[in-house]
């Protein structure tokens, strides 16, 4: 089957889930754009004890590929497990927003880098010169990373192959750890996030979100 006529398979119910998509970026992007009057400084003792290491960006910035790539492979290949990843995913960063929207928060945990040292560091200061240190509570890097690899342990045409689940493991292992030794995050932008998602993964997984959709699209 060709890619197009992969695209024309795909169904209202699987489109209309992806709408939301635009919107999270959009609303993201404006949040990074409009200074708040106050933010709460999210810090704890334990994020003084955490060394910072440039070498984690790489598995940092592959957050965005892990994500996408996983959303792609379930849509064309495992429609049950794209539903349950993509209503996931998406209450999970939907009720992050709506947290930062209403607590604006930043961290102050950034080093001084050298952008000369390596190419790890060129790009941390890149980052850290394009990103700003607000919006940080809960870690959506954390959110998110966590989505993809209990998904990917769920999927019926996954499940069984060993060396995807143990990269995906590692590779969500490796971004979960690079929000704080890079100084992206707090200990506790972490906690928070991965406890969300896990709520979020649970409620998702026992069907209330599916069933609300499927009247949803009954009324229409």
């Amino acid at each position: 089957m060709t890619l197009k006529d992969r695209v024309k398979n795909i169904t209202r119910r699987q489109w209309l889930i992806l709408a939301y998509l635009p919107l999270h970026l959009a609303w993201y992007l404006l949040m990074e754009a409009v200074v708040m009057p106050h933010y709460t400084v999210i810090y704890s003792p334990l994020d003084d004890l955490i060394p910072f290491c440039e070498w984690f960006i790489f598995p940092y910035l592959s957050w965005f590929l892990y994500m996408v790539v996983t959303g792609l492979y379930f849509l064309f290949n495992d429609p049950e497990a794209y539903e349950r990843y993509m209503l996931s995913l998406f209450i999970g960063f939907f009720i992050s927003m709506a947290i930062i929207t209403l607590w604006p928060t930043q961290q102050n945990l950034r080093v001084e880098i050298d952008p000369d040292k390596n190419i790890a560091s060129r790009i941390v200061n890149f980052i850290y010169n394009f990103d700003t240190n607000t919006n940080v509570f809960p870690s959506m890097h954390s959110v998110g990373a966590s989505c993809v690899a209990v998904n990917i342990i769920a999927s019926r045409t996954l499940r069984k192959k060993i060396g995807v689940q143990i990269f995906s493991a590692l590779l969500c292992l490796a971004i979960i750890t690079g929000t704080v030794v890079l100084k992206q995050h707090s200990v506790l932008d972490l906690i928070f996030g991965l406890s969300l998602e896990t709520v979020v993964l649970i409620v998702v997984f026992r069907g209330y979100p599916s069933r609300a959709l499927d009247k949803i699209l009954k009324q229409k």
